[in-house]
């Protein structure tokens, strides 16, 4: 083999090597499974960037019957598929200097279609839905606390009180499945993305990083998404239309999510803006993760930031 050939063939072995030893180390942890699988597409988005897509693929290919053969035949497939298109698409974009909302956006929806090839597998081989939730499993832990509470004295309207709480909060859990599996996939893509960069700033590659925190811009979407959201909500729920108000529920906690983001932001903007002390920073920050009510106050700001552009108005005051 040439030179030229072997250095890629090189590159490609050994972060296949890696990244089939890091996915046998999150597949044997289970507690750590997704948290470490957020950052296992980094490996093949290292050789996508360095020796391109199709050395890519075979990277991603090679740890795929590797991972099956050390794990699990259907464990190794469902962690291979559900994380290599997002670390396949994420080095192409890197690969080709694209920007950083691109990049995002791109790994983003490969995530989502890495995850829904990976569940498409296990329901047509096993009949199995991984990411649906058993509730009679949560019911039934549900009446082991209850049982241990009434055996610890509590009164009997207090249990029933709980249990109807409890009950509401899993059923609102299972609503929002469809958004907590989007917010996912953006986390994901978003941690592959800051170590991948830093990763190849080491090795001296240039690539572009987000943008500083008290510059994020979000787009206006997100406000009219809450406005139709609420409405959606109202309507759902007096007319008893179920599939608008689950789908008004998902999209009213992405927007509030992306509000509190956009929020956040505003508020570190405002705090370097008056040289605000890094304690006193952090002090704020624990107060609003700590306090409901101001996390609902932030994310509603942000959502009208998106909308009104405070920064902006800020600015041209000065």
């Amino acid at each position: 083999m040439s030179e030229q050939g072997a250095r890629p063939a090189a590159t490609a072995g050994v972060m296949t090597a890696a990244a089939v030893v890091y996915a046998l180390a999150a597949i044997y942890l289970p507690m750590l499974t997704m948290m470490m699988g957020m950052f296992w597409p980094v490996f093949i988005a290292l050789v996508t960037v360095r020796e391109g897509l199709r050395w890519g693929v075979l990277a991603a290919a090679a740890s795929l019957i590797l991972t099956m053969l050390f794990a699990t035949p259907v464990t190794g497939a469902f962690f291979v598929l559900s994380f290599a298109p997002t670390g396949l698409v994420l080095g192409a974009f890197f690969r080709r200097g694209a920007d950083t909302v691109r990049a995002l956006t791109g790994g983003a929806l490969a995530s989502l279609a890495g995850k829904a090839v990976a569940a498409g597998m296990m329901l047509l081989l096993f009949g199995l839905n991984p990411f649906a939730m058993d509730i009679s499993m949560a019911n039934e832990t549900m009446d082991e606390t209850l049982a241990m509470y009434r055996s610890l004295g509590m009164d009997e309207a207090q249990l029933e009180e709980t249990r109807a709480a409890s009950a509401q909060v899993l059923e609102l859990f299972v609503l929002m499945l469809p958004a907590l599996f989007l917010g996912s996939s953006v986390i994901e893509v978003t941690a592959s993305f800051v170590v991948l960069r830093k990763v190849l700033v080491r090795l001296g590659i240039p690539a572009k990083g987000l943008p500083a925190f008290t510059e994020w811009r979000l787009p206006i979407f997100f406000s009219y998404l809450f406005a139709f959201s609420l409405i959606g909500i109202y309507w759902g729920s007096t007319r008893d239309i179920s599939w608008l108000y689950q789908a008004a529920l998902n999209g009213y906690l992405i927007s509030f999510i992306a509000g509190l983001v956009q929020g956040l932001s505003l508020v570190q903007f405002l705090m370097k803006r008056f040289n605000v002390s890094s304690f006193i920073r952090i002090i704020i920050y624990i107060f609003i993760a700590l306090n409901g009510f101001m996390t609902q106050i932030i994310s509603w700001t942000g959502l009208f930031d998106i909308a009104f552009d405070y920064r902006k108005k800020f600015r041209e005051r000065q």
